[in-house]
């Protein structure tokens, strides 16, 4: 008898677990799925994509030229090898600040992350996650002594 009522306490503990666990998986708020911000610019143009970790961006406005736009940032997006926030990590370690934003560029051919922190602008090897070179908005630098990314963007046809 002694053995019996032994396993009905077992059973009943391992059951009012069991429920609880799922009471509270119930009553649990949904995981919120990280939304990722990435601006893209080329030629002087930009495009805000926003992706919800499904690896597509999301657009609710394609027309002609945005549809162009779509179409190039996600063959950029396709290219890069580091995320939004790995290359905020690096730029924020190399600069020790924060980062006000991350835009995915073609500079001339090299693919880049842009890391805003304060007044500075720091470029950010998209394929290996290597700093560049940083922009200050207050001087000028000379384009031509700037090292070039792991990533080269082949020219498009249009």
């Amino acid at each position: 008898m002694k053995t019996s009522k032994k396993i009905i306490l077992i059973a009943s503990v391992i059951g009012t677990l069991g429920v609880s666990g799922l009471v509270k998986n119930a009553f649990a708020e949904p995981p919120r799925s990280q939304v990722a911000v990435v601006k893209v610019r080329h030629h002087n143009t930009q495009v805000a994509q926003a992706s919800d970790g499904d690896g597509e961006t999301n657009d609710a406005n394609e027309t002609g030229e945005e549809k162009n736009e779509q179409q190039e940032s996600s063959r950029l997006q396709s290219l890069v090898k580091i995320t939004p926030q790995q290359a905020r990590q690096a730029a924020e370690t190399a600069q020790r600040g924060r980062a006000s934003s991350v835009q995915l560029e073609n500079e001339n051919g090299n693919l880049v992350y842009a890391v805003r922190i304060g007044q500075r602008e720091v470029k950010v090897d998209a394929g290996n996650g290597r700093i560049l070179y940083v922009d200050n908005a207050n001087r000028e630098t000379y384009e031509g002594t700037r090292p070039r990314s792991s990533i080269q963007v082949p020219r498009t046809n249009r």
